[in-house]
């Protein structure tokens, strides 16, 4: 769900390379005022996975079947 904003891409040279970021924004100023803010921004921790929120066939298949035998976990 993005809320009608937009990805906008950002480039910096770093250490003889190019690197790019995105920043999600509602139009070019946004993503111009949240890139000015980034010297605001602290480390938070490293980034181990990415998990996709949606669970696809197998999670729908599986929640139908629960549904149709009626199983339902302890209270």
């Amino acid at each position: 769900m993005n809320f009608g904003y937009k990805t906008y891409l950002f480039s910096y040279h770093h250490d003889g390379a190019q690197w790019n970021f995105e920043i999600p924004a509602k139009d070019a100023e946004d993503a111009k005022t949240r890139l000015a803010k980034l010297v605001y921004a602290k480390l938070d921790g490293e980034l181990i996975a990415k998990l996709p929120a949606t669970v696809g066939f197998f999670g729908w298949f599986l929640t139908l079947l629960r549904n149709l035998i009626k199983i339902r976990p302890p209270a």
